[in-house]
């Protein structure tokens, strides 16, 4: 009976063991407290507990660092890394250092490719002088096309025209510095062009023309054949204002420009006016410089922008009207009295220097006499056709 109990026993433990072991020794080792991996020179996580481990050696006295993954392939590449420097194997490009190359220094190499090559340097300057503030010491790698319209965004005192400047003016910083191998993006040319409002072309009549002669001539009379010249020809300031003698044929009636701004020579005809102008011009020619245009000192003028200024305060105190001429509209009278005084489209492009017609039909609204000459045609065209269907309907009756 007692053998029976025993057998019975020895079933009962064998379908039931115990829960809970008697010893730690007991536990099996899958259970057990796991044990945190002994740390690795060079080798680290982070974020911590994040899962991602990372290297840090140094070569050459620099100190280096790369993203890995698992803390394994970590370890693997930090020995790898070692193993290299010790034998002398050079780094991968793409793991050398880099200087940070900052936007200053890309606005310093442009600046001398803009002086060197580009009529409109001033304007690229005075950019500038308002970007560098902003950009100067950030590093061109760090700016995006919306740190750009970000601040674009806040220059509400700019007309759409003024920020599409400047963003030009940073497009041409960046393109320069890729080419000088600084950088590789260009995060100004992906910004949006703001739409400018060029429907209202600024021209002066002759009687606000004789009001801001009256006042060059109490003012700076000295500059007052630079002010015909501008009504009288339409040229642009920059090219108005690096004219030299040589380019000037008074017995002809004309100036040969040889760089104008879309990159190609043009001759401008000269009206009796502007004829009479450059004669005083003449008088105060210097031996020293070839300009035509000069300062009252005599040297070379490179902008009218500091007699201009004084005279239109004095303008604009008689006439508010004035507030918004600028020496540009200049241009834009010449042009507009080209077509109002019935000089065909085509001929108004060639004077102006237009390299598309696009420009000139700007100012198609103030001469509507060549639409009514269409027109004309048109009725001229339908009589015409019913006088010969009336010819040949009296043939065939006759």
């Amino acid at each position: 009976m007692a053998q029976t109990v025993a057998v019975n026993r020895s079933k009962y433990e064998g379908k039931q063991p115990l829960k809970q072991p008697l010893f730690a020794s007991d536990e099996p080792p899958s259970k057990r407290g796991r044990q945190a991996p002994k740390p690795v020179r060079g080798v680290f996580e982070h974020p911590p507990n994040s899962g991602i481990w990372w290297v840090n050696y140094y070569v050459d006295g620099k100190r280096h660092r790369e993203k890995v993954g698992t803390r394994k392939a970590a370890s693997d590449l930090y020995s790898k890394r070692k193993n290299d420097a010790r034998m002398g194997v050079k780094l991968p490009d793409s793991l050398k250092a880099k200087r940070a190359v900052l936007f200053e220094e890309l606005a310093k190499d442009a600046m001398e490719y803009s002086k060197a090559h580009k009529k409109s340097h001033r304007g690229d300057i005075s950019n500038l002088s308002s970007l560098l503030p902003v950009f100067g010491k950030m590093k061109a790698e760090e700016i995006t096309p919306q740190t750009i319209s970000a601040y674009f965004s806040t220059r509400t005192d700019l007309k759409p025209a003024s920020i599409n400047r400047y963003r030009s003016t940073m497009s041409m910083i960046f393109a320069e510095g890729i080419r000088n191998g600084k950088v590789t993006a260009n995060p100004a040319r992906l910004v949006r062009l703001r739409k400018e409002n060029n429907a209202r072309l600024r021209f002066i009549t002759f009687d606000e023309e004789a009001q801001i002669r009256s006042i060059i001539r109490r003012r700076c009379p000295v500059h007052e054949p630079d002010f015909t010249v501008a009504i009288e020809t339409g040229m642009r300031l920059s090219e108005q204002h690096s004219l030299e003698w040589p380019d000037v044929h008074l017995n002809r009636q004309q100036i040969q420009l040889v760089a104008t701004k879309n990159g190609s020579s043009r001759v401008v005809i000269l009206s009796k006016e502007a004829v009479e102008a450059l004669k005083v011009c003449q008088t105060r020619r210097m031996p020293h410089t070839p300009r035509v245009f000069l300062t009252r000192y005599g040297e070379p003028m490179e902008n009218p922008r500091a007699w201009f200024r004084l005279v239109m305060e004095d303008a604009v105190k008689q006439n508010k009207q004035l507030a918004d001429v600028t020496w540009h509209v200049f241009r834009h009278t010449y042009i507009s009295r080209l077509v109002m005084a019935g000089v065909d489209l085509r001929t108004v492009q060639e004077l102006a220097g237009h390299k598309d017609i696009s420009m000139t039909t700007r100012y198609a609204h103030l001469s509507p006499d060549h639409k009514l000459s269409a027109v004309a045609k048109l009725s001229s065209f339908r009589e015409q056709s019913e006088a010969r269907q009336q010819n040949i309907t009296a043939l065939h009756q006759a």
